[in-house]
């Protein structure tokens, strides 16, 4: 494998690129990938892991987790689960000792390569403590020259499983966009006419106002009135959403969805014609599944989590300032009409 990259657009130590040239992809026997994080990463990560199966196809791959955030994780295209506790296992409230991580992180078996798409103190440590050929990461800081012998820039301004992906292209991968999430077999699309809401988010401070959720459902009802308009609610007890769907309740082609078990909930989405939500899991359920999708963005910078194919739309202000009802309303009829009309 020969690296291929300008100066400055990523990082490789005299190290890498010697082992490099004494290996072929068929080499690689033993990968392992950190991701610390919630469904809606693992959901943005699967095509990274459908790539390096076809890429290393002699791979035994590991996927390194946080204990606490396992919900969706991807064992249809792993081979072994790797697992860190960021909390206590016997008391959550406390953080896990130093010793104690590095106990855990002493678990992984040597690897040929690791990729650590998380970059945080807890993944640093992992890495620093396991035994590989080739470390990937991230050079956010000069000081991660001292953790991987490979690093690309992760940009803020194309979707994150492109970024991603850059790990296994400046190897020599050719992967490149439209992605397989692959989703298509297990989730077979029976299209119905229908709109969902997800209200939720992983924070408070991501929600956008409920008042401005319930005027826009009660405007898109009006305007494809054929269509069933679904308030999907979570399963944390703030995410039932009563107080959205009380004033529209009277209105029959307005109801609320209790919640679904995982495979329910994506069968449930591919078979939707449209999914509007803030940035959560849900938006990023339903781009796996092929849903198009609105995505509400006044928290965080929207290009990361915004794959450019004409079928998904993101909505936001240039001062970070909580969008109107008004452009949503817009945004969601320009995608509905190019997409089905």
């Amino acid at each position: 494998m020969i690296l291929n990259f300008r100066r400055g657009s990523a990082y490789a130590s005299k190290k890498a690129r010697e082992r490099l040239k004494q290996l072929t992809p068929n080499d690689i026997k033993k990968v392992t990938v950190i991701r610390h994080a919630a469904i809606g990463d693992f959901m943005v990560m699967r095509p990274f892991l459908i790539e390096i199966k076809k890429y290393f196809p002699n791979a035994f791959i590991t996927l390194s987790v946080d204990k606490n955030a396992m919900y969706g994780l991807p064992y249809d295209l792993v081979d072994d689960v790797h697992i860190m506790h960021k909390n206590h296992p016997e008391d959550k409230s406390k953080k896990t000792s130093l010793f104690f991580r590095i106990k855990e992180a002493k678990k992984l078996p040597p690897q040929d390569i690791i990729f650590d798409l998380t970059d945080s103190s807890m993944t640093l440590l992992l890495i620093f403590v396991a035994k590989a050929k080739l470390k990937v990461g991230y050079p956010y800081r000069w000081i991660r020259k001292l953790f991987y012998d490979l690093a690309v820039h992760r940009s803020d301004f194309v979707y994150e499983a492109e970024s991603i992906m850059h790990q296994l292209n400046f190897l020599g991968s050719r992967a490149i966009a439209p992605f397989d999430f692959g989703f298509k077999d297990k989730y077979p699309k029976n299209l119905t006419k229908r709109i969902v809401y997800f209200a939720g988010a992983s924070t408070k401070a991501k929600c956008w106002e409920e008042e401005k959720f319930q005027k826009l459902i009660e405007l898109l009802s009006n305007r494809y009135d054929s269509y069933e308009h679904i308030i999907l609610q979570g399963i944390n007890e703030d995410e039932k959403f009563l107080n959205i769907y009380e004033t529209l309740s009277d209105k029959k082609n307005i109801n609320i969805k209790e919640p679904m078990e995982l495979d329910e909930v994506m069968q449930y989405l591919a078979n939707s014609s449209l999914v509007i939500s803030n940035d959560t899991g849900i938006r990023n359920m339903a781009i796996a599944v092929d849903t198009p999708t609105v995505g509400i963005f006044f928290n965080t910078g929207a290009f990361r989590y915004w794959p450019r194919d004409g079928r998904h739309e993101c909505v936001f202000n240039e001062n970070y300032t909580s969008p109107s009802v008004e452009d949503v309303y817009e945004s969601t009829i320009k995608l509905m009409d190019k997409i089905y009309e």
